[in-house]
């Protein structure tokens, strides 16, 4: 079960890059800025994860 929401939130993890790389491409970096904080708060949330298993 923990390998799905690992696998989910790898793919969340790539798809917010992904975003964040195009919008800083576009000259977007106010939104850039946004995606990366939420990437930051899906890493963190990773790993407190993971040290509790």
């Amino acid at each position: 079960m923990m390998m799905r929401e690992n696998e989910k939130n790898f793919r969340a993890l790539a798809m917010l890059r992904y975003q964040a790389d195009r919008y800083q491409s576009a000259g977007n970096g106010a939104m850039s800025q946004q995606l990366n904080a939420e990437i930051r708060r899906l890493l963190s949330a990773m790993s407190q994860n993971a040290d509790k298993n």
